[in-house]
């Protein structure tokens, strides 16, 4: 609520003296007496309530903290001690002395008080600090008047002690927080990083105008002034008090009076010019459109459209009226040598209490008579004025909408009343009960889509606070409409206006979009998971509504979001920072709050991302970033939609598609998790927590998706659009403490998310300077820079690790003593499916001979049966479900000495599968590999594509070692050592096609390599769906292979095989998962047992 206050004319105070003290002698000569007049704010204290708070915060205010000395708060009492008779249940059994009685009374007496004394701290902790942290986050250094109430309840000793208690409380408090800032902006000079943003940032928390003045008593029996509304005591004291405070009588202990500067400055003539006209104005207009507002003040003479927005800016700012357009970019100069005039000085005073004082109830006020337009006031800083949204510039870059014509000028409350009138039309704990009743009232039907039965909360209260926190346009205008004090005043600004762009409605719903209110929200997607309850297609979703015709991008959906009436819950199995898959990758970016966090923090975090999200789905138009290094790219690199949305009060879960086309032109689409939450250090979801102090809170931001090339489709795929939100929140936040870090994606996948390493974000910016390729954490892994920097490889070319193209040629030797390719080639194998009933072979893949004497071939299992989960074939069954399927082996003939190396294949030899992953008969692969056994030998070699080899005779080579000794087979050696950054070779069959070549069109029997490095060590996790591949270990090379490689030997310089070819990358091809040596030496034992 809100209420105007000139203690001058209220006769209950007529002997405390409200003339403003002028500190210029010649001043206070000159002018007459002039005296303080006040705008009195009453915040409900509710969680719904939170987010709306800081559209009314200002430094040019007294905030006063209502606390009622936890006299609600049972656990506060001290019990007194009740000595036992020796009957009943307590019974003594033993004998005891008066002494030991004593000593035990007292010691229970001292646990008592110690019980009731750390309820107490809890108490001040939730009810007090909890807003001197929120005043503190948004309006840096203002002044703070803790006043403790239910005075009646307590002994005059009991609420001392109390009183002193909080004020130790709060001192200690704010004594520990200078603390750390002094230990953190060591911690920078000592790294030599005292230049850094945030060295800075901590620098300026420091100074004295920044930090909160929290004022007391000077002395025990006053340190807190204390009333009682029963007995109507105390406010008496409180008056004078706050009078002082706001005269500069009482400077609170300091040098200067608190509000020097602002109370008894003088005030430029052309500010106190549309002053004067918003008053006039005001008799007959609650809220005005723009172009009319103007026109009326140029009639007057004021002709300066710069001059004017400051002059409301400043109007906002003591409380005149609201304006939330942006500042003109010289209007401070214009304002210098203005002529000042004398005038009453206006102080915003503010209170935030736990009362069932409610905002609800305005909206309950019909009668607009019942309003004094001279009584309404509001206060705005300029963190309230900055607020941003995502919005695209006519030259694609994200700016901020806000000057005299577009943006948030449109409209001016000339009374703030009617504001906040409107916006508690909306957040109310019973928003559906309200909806329905304002129906029937109105006798008007529902003309979209939602079924509101389907969102009934029920009508008690518990039911209440967990309120729908979905509601569409039609009905939030229905709502507005259906007040008179907001219907007629909107009615009004309509009829006189001027080139009116929009609506006052439709100009509300912009508004709360723009402060993170309502959420525009698409409830087609496939799930959409709000409050606990499921949304998403139980409606169906029409042609959406565009509120502004002057954006592009701020295009309203038929459903809002209400984050703030989200009820509690919590998302601690939403989320794992975890992957069976190694292809998958997990990023992290985090907020770390030393001191806690404000009230609606998570509210706005979850507006602003949902708000860009939507933005960048429905964005018809390219957009630009600005990389660290200041350069601009892409954000994203195809079409981006939403699939899931999920939210609790202090998470939210997102899961987006991204459309993007893969090498061989298919369009496919790329799925990225995007998770945030608000946690604490004992969180299963807290990244770092065992660095952590007690009370300090996490802002996580998580990506999950294909981690090839740098992590580019998880930073395009909306991660970035989500981290570029949550910065736009975290810059508004003028007096918030907090560090930015970064958090190692292979920790997160191997260790403890609790003992993650991390980097801040100074580490990372240099990293980008200077180009460097990998940044190494605390425990020894080397993680590609652009995974933790962005998509900045176009930046920087240097960065990528250069890989040889895939090589035919084979010299003799090679550098550093390796193995010559040449010399292992007769030991690699071409393996094909042939189908006896087409007679052909209809798949291909590579392989290599792992055991001559029994004739023994390790290859990749999926080039002979399906373990990726497709449905058209059995899953696990050898030869892909072929009756007549068996496999075909070619290899390279022998060459005669002196002839050169011969690198062409025939088809030689049929096998069958001895040895696959036993796994698989419970419905699930973990091994792609299997183990072939040679069976028989063609009459004569095949070659071609393989049409022949149904039609040769076979003679039989199995369990027959004398015979397979005659084929002279070569063998390849077996490691399971491997190391990162080793230099590797893969060997295979290029199936891929060259030149005149169409992949799949001719059977290749050339045999090639590629070279690479061991860039990666990969360990899964258990669980997942049947019927698909789910590795436990992989080995990632980055090796430009081709299709047809898979089941190939990766070999090391001393021509060891380090594991077979898996598969490729689809987001990276040169990216490869080899299946390692230890993985499928199991399945090689058990052949060759077998043979035995």
């Amino acid at each position: 609520d809100i209420y105007q206050w000139d203690p001058k004319d209220d006769h209950r105070f007529e002997h405390i003296d409200s003339r403003i003290v002028m500190e210029d002698d010649a001043t206070a000569k000159e002018e007459e007496d002039v005296n303080v007049k006040l705008s009195v704010w009453d915040f409900a204290g509710q969680h719904v309530y939170h987010a709306t708070h800081e559209l009314f915060f200002s430094k040019r205010a007294l905030y006063v903290l209502v606390w009622d000395m936890g006299a609600m708060n049972p656990e506060t009492v001290r019990e007194k001690s009740v000595k036992r008779i020796d009957d009943g249940a307590f019974k003594l059994t033993y004998d005891s002395s008066d002494d030991e009685d004593e000593e035990c009374q007292e010691f229970i007496s001292v646990e008592e008080e110690r019980r009731a004394n750390r309820a107490l701290e809890r108490d001040i902790d939730e009810k007090v600090q909890f807003w001197v942290d929120c005043i503190q986050s948004s309006a840096p250094g203002s002044a703070i008047l803790p006043v403790a109430s239910f005075d009646d309840k307590f002994s005059t000793a009991e609420a001392q002690r109390r009183c002193n208690f909080l004020k130790d409380r709060l001192l200690k408090h704010e004594e520990r927080r200078i603390q750390g800032i002094q230990k953190r902006l060591k911690e920078y000079e000592d790294q030599n990083r005292a230049n850094e943003a945030g060295a800075m940032r901590l620098r300026k928390l420091m100074c004295s105008y920044s930090r909160p003045k929290l004022i007391f008593g000077t002395n025990d029996d006053d340190s807190v002034v204390r009333v009682s509304g029963k007995m109507y005591t105390g406010f008496a004291t409180l008056t004078e008090r706050i009078v002082h405070i706001a005269t500069g009588r009482d400077k609170a202990n300091m040098r200067f009076p608190i509000f020097r500067g602002h109370v008894g400055a003088r005030i430029p003539r052309m500010r106190l010019q549309v002053r004067d006209a918003v008053r006039n104005m005001r008799n007959r207009f609650k809220v005005v459109e723009w172009g009319y507002f103007i026109n009326n003040l140029k009639d007057l003479g004021l002709t300066s459209v710069e001059d004017i927005s400051d002059a409301l800016h400043f109007l906002t700012n003591i409380g005149e009226l609201s304006f939330f357009g942006g500042v003109m970019p010289d209007s401070n100069k214009r304002m210098i040598g203005a002529p000042p005039l004398k005038d009453e000085c206006k102080l915003t005073f503010k209170s935030m209490h736990d009362s069932e004082a409610d905002m609800a109830a305005m909206s309950d006020d019909d009668d607009e008579e019942g309003f004094d337009d001279n009584d309404a006031f509001i206060s705005m800083d300029d963190t309230s004025l900055t607020m941003t949204a995502m919005t695209s510039s006519d030259e694609g870059s994200l700016s901020t909408s806000g000057d005299a014509h577009q943006g948030l000028s449109q409209f001016i409350f000339l009374n703030p009343r009617w504001l906040v009138s409107a916006v508690a039309c909306i957040l109310r704990h019973d928003l559906d009960q309200e909806i329905r009743e304002t129906r029937h009232l109105l006798n008007q039907e529902a003309n979209n889509a939602l079924e509101h039965a389907a969102f009934n909360r029920g009508l008690s209260f518990n039911d209440a606070n967990l309120n729908c926190p979905i509601i569409t346009s039609e009905d939030a205008c229905m709502l507005w409409q259906a007040k008179k004090f907001t219907k007629k005043a909107a009615q009004r600004a309509e009829e006189y206006s001027n080139n009116m762009t929009m609506r006052p409605f439709q100009f509300l719903e912009v508004l709360l979009t723009k402060f993170g209110v309502f959420v525009p929200i698409d409830l087609g997607i496939e799930k959409a998971f709000l409050g606990g309850k499921e949304y998403a297609r139980q409606i169906g979703v029409g042609d959406e509504i565009v509120v502004n015709q002057t954006s592009d991008t701020l295009e309203s959906g038929k459903f809002f979001f209400l984050p703030s009436l989200l009820g509690p819950g919590e998302a601690s199995e939403a989320w794992t920072y975890k992957s069976s898959d190694s292809w998958k990758g997990t990023l992290c970016h985090t907020v770390l709050f030393p001191d806690g966090v404000p009230p609606g923090l998570m509210e706005r975090i979850t507006a602003s991302v949902l708000n860009a999200i939507h933005g960048v789905s429905r964005l018809k138009r390219k957009v630009q970033f600005e990389a660290l290094d200041g350069s601009q790219f892409d954000p994203t690199d195809g079409k981006i939609s939403v699939k899931e949305i999920l939210c609790w009060r202090t998470a939210f879960f997102l899961k987006l598609g991204m459309e993007v086309k893969s090498d061989d032109g298919v369009l496919r689409e790329s799925i990225v998790e995007v998770f945030a939450g608000l946690v604490d250090r004992n969180s299963p979801l807290c990244v770092g927590s065992d660095a952590m102090r007690v009370g300090s809170r996490r802002l996580v931001i998580s990506g999950k998706g294909q981690i090839g090339d740098g992590g580019r489709k998880i930073w395009k795929g909306g991660y970035i659009w989500a981290c570029k939100a949550v910065q736009q929140v975290m810059e508004q936040y003028g007096g918030l403490e907090y560090e930015k870090e970064v958090f190692c994606p292979e920790c997160l996948a191997q260790k403890a998310v609790s003992a993650a390493s991390c980097w801040n974000l100074a580490a990372m910016k240099a990293a980008v300077k200077n180009s460097d390729a990998h940044m190494m954490c605390k425990f020894g892994h080397r993680v590609d820079t652009r995974l933790l920097a962005g998509p900045i490889d176009a930046l920087h070319p240097k960065r990528t690790r250069e890989v040889p193209d895939s090589s035919s040629s084979f010299p003799a030797s090679t550098p550093d003593s390796a193995v010559a390719v040449n010399a292992m080639l007769p030991a690699v194998v071409v393996v094909g499916l042939w189908d006896g009933k087409s007679r052909k072979i209809v798949r291909v893949g590579s392989g290599f001979m792992a055991d001559k004497k029994r004739g023994l071939i390790v290859t990749a299992a999926h080039t002979l049966m399906n373990i990726w989960g497709d449905k058209n074939t059995p899953f696990g069954e050898d030869y892909y479900g072929l009756s007549q399927g068996k496999v075909v082996v070619g290899v390279i003939p022998r060459a005669s000495e002196g002839d050169p190396v011969a690198t062409e294949a025939v088809f030689r030899y049929f096998a069958k599968i001895v040895a696959k992953d036993p796994s698989i008969a419970k419905g699930v692969c973990h091994l792609d590999a299997c183990v072939l056994q040679i069976t028989t030998r063609m009459e004569n070699d095949v070659r071609g594509v393989g049409d022949g080899c149904g039609d040769q005779i076979e003679r039989l080579l199995l369990n027959n070692p004398y015979a397979l000794k005659q084929e002279k087979l070569q063998q390849l050696k077996i490691t399971e050592k491997c190391e990162l950054d080793e230099q590797v070779r893969i060997i295979g069959y290029n199936q891929g096609g060259e030149g005149l070549l169409v992949p799949g069109e001719v059977l290749n029997r050339d045999v090639d390599f590629a070279h690479g490095y061991v860039c990666k060590k990969f360990s899964g996790i258990e669980g997942g769906q049947n019927h698909v591949f789910r590795p436990r270990q992989e080995i990632v090379v980055i090796c430009r292979t081709i299709g047809g490689h898979s089941g190939g030997p990766c070999v090391n310089q001393q021509g060891e095989v380090i594991g077979i070819l898996s598969r490729a990358d689809p987001a990276e091809t040169q990216r490869c998962y080899l299946v390692p040596a230890h993985e499928w030496k199991g399945l090689l034992k058990r052949a060759k047992k077998g043979v035995q």
